[in-house]
C-alpha cells in the first residue's frame, strides 16, 4: 500500500475555497522566485507537488533527498512544479526550516522554492486572489509531516500521501497523474 487517498472523497469545510492556493513568504533564495510566492500563479496553470516539511522530521529528509536525487539524474520530470511547505511555524522557527532545507548543498537541499508560512496564514481563494477564512493547515487537511499532496492547475486538491518513508513508487505515480494532469488541460 503506497498510502495514498483521492481527497476528493474527504468531506471538505464549507468555509474553505474549492480552489485555493497558498501565499506566503519564502526562504528568499533565487530558486524561491521572490520574497513571497502564490503557488497557483508561480505554476502558471499547471499542477504542483506540495510537500509538507519540518526541520526535525526525517521522512521530511527522506523524501527531500529521494526528489532532489530523481529530479538532478532525470528520473523524476525536473520541470514539473515542487514546493515545499513548512508545516509547524507556531512551535518551529523558519530559521530552521531553512538551515536544514534552504542550505546549497547540503543533502536536504530543496532545489525547488521552499515556503514559510506564519502559523496565523489562511488558505487563499484562488478563483478570487482573497484570503479565506480557513486557517491554511485545516484547508490542507490538516497534513502531518511528511504529507504529499498535488493541486491541480486550478488549485484543487487532487492527490496525497502520508507516507512517511521515501519511495521511488510513489514519486512516480506523482509523476504519472501530474502529467496526465497537463495532458487534460492541453
Amino acid at each position: 500500500m503506497l498510502g495514498t487517498t483521492d481527497v476528493t472523497d474527504k468531506p471538505q469545510q464549507t468555509e474553505s475555497p474549492e480552489r485555493m492556493t497558498i501565499v506566503a513568504n519564502t526562504a528568499g533564495r533565487t530558486l524561491d522566485g521572490g520574497a513571497t510566492m502564490d503557488v497557483v500563479e508561480a505554476a502558471n496553470g499547471e499542477p504542483t507537488l506540495l510537500i509538507w516539511v519540518a526541520a526535525g522530521c526525517n521522512g521530511c529528509h527522506d523524501w527531500t533527498q529521494a526528489l532532489r536525487t530523481m529530479r538532478a539524474n532525470g528520473t523524476f520530470d525536473a520541470n514539473l512544479s515542487v514546493v515545499s511547505v513548512h508545516r509547524y511555524p507556531s512551535f518551529e522557527d523558519p530559521e530552521d526550516v531553512v538551515a536544514r532545507y534552504g542550505t546549497v548543498n547540503s543533502s536536504t537541499e530543496a532545489t525547488w522554492p521552499l515556503l514559510l508560512p506564519d502559523e496565523d496564514a489562511v488558505a487563499v481563494d484562488a478563483a478570487t486572489g482573497q484570503p479565506s477564512t480557513t486557517s491554511l493547515v485545516e484547508a490542507f487537511g490538516n497534513p502531518v509531516t511528511p504529507t504529499l499532496q498535488v493541486l491541480d492547475g486550478e488549485g484543487r486538491l487532487v492527490w496525497e500521501s502520508r507516507t512517511y518513508w521515501a519511495n521511488a513508487s510513489v514519486l512516480n505515480e506523482v509523476e504519472g497523474l501530474m502529467h496526465g494532469l497537463l495532458e487534460v488541460d492541453a
